[in-house]
């Protein structure tokens, strides 16, 4: 598999959901937060949509959901130093680690994952991740940020980072574009079967100081199918680190200092 000396990536996320719980409001985060000794609660904000990917070739639909009392919530909590973060909601579990004096590693992040999975389960008096809240779906996360300077130096550089884009965007007078955000999707499958989506999204982006860079976020969800957690997140990992080599160019990769 592809390896980097000077990856740009500054954080990495593990995350599963599963069958959820019968209900996740601020008792249950309070009781979650008390197993995360040391940790800190950042915020309680509403709790995301379900993940859905639906078959190659179908488009989802906008759906209304109802519900009575008040919403589901999402605990987030951060470890000393805010090195790594933890969320929690009624059918989802995550683990972060961002990039503080080293890049991320999935290695760091998928042990987390189950360490936040002890934990909540502890929290909450009911485990997670097995019967009768199994795991559905597996994602996993890299945000990466390519500055300005490194390879490119204006917005209309894109295609020196990223293979989708081409060095004439355009018949004149628009070969060249002022900015431009992209994202693609890539059907996952085993064998013949559908098994999830890899997501790829590039945004320019201009900080407070003036200073550019490009945030590129590489997503892969799969389903598990009953399958080990472990074996599928690490399937989301391979997803990620190919699809990135697939789609920035090999100029990128000499800076970045591609091992193989």
């Amino acid at each position: 598999m592809p390896d980097y000396e000077r990856p740009p990536v500054v954080e990495v996320v593990a995350a599963v959901q599963f069958l959820p719980l019968p209900q996740f409001g601020m008792r249950e985060a309070v009781a979650v937060s008390r197993a995360f000794d040391g940790w800190d609660v950042v915020d309680v904000p509403p709790a995301l949509d379900p993940i859905v990917e639906y078959p190659a070739g179908n488009v989802a639909s906008p759906a209304l959901r109802f519900g009575l009392g008040q919403p589901p919530v999402r605990a987030i909590l951060a470890s000393e130093g805010e090195r790594f973060l933890a969320q929690v909601q009624q059918d989802r579990i995550a683990a972060h680690e961002r990039k503080v004096d080293q890049p991320p590693s999935f290695q760091n992040v998928k042990p987390a994952l189950r360490d936040v999975a002890t934990r909540v389960s502890e929290g909450l008096g009911r485990a997670v991740l097995e019967e009768p809240h199994g795991p559905e779906v597996v994602e996993v996360i890299y945000e990466n940020r390519i500055p300005a300077g490194e390879g490119w130096n204006d917005f209309s550089d894109a295609h020196r980072v990223l293979r989708v884009f081409s060095q004439e965007a355009g018949a004149p007078p628009y070969e060249r574009f002022e900015q431009a955000r992209v994202e693609l999707a890539y059907d996952l499958r085993d064998a013949d079967d559908f098994a999830g989506r890899l997501r790829v999204v590039s945004d320019p982006q201009i900080g407070p100081d003036q200073e550019r860079w490009l945030h590129l976020r590489l997503i892969s969800r799969r389903m598990v199918h009953h399958r080990d957690v472990d074996s599928v997140l690490e399937q989301c990992h391979a997803d990620i680190v190919r699809g990135f080599t697939a789609v920035t160019t090999e100029r990128m990769h000499k800076i970045w200092g591609r091992l193989r």
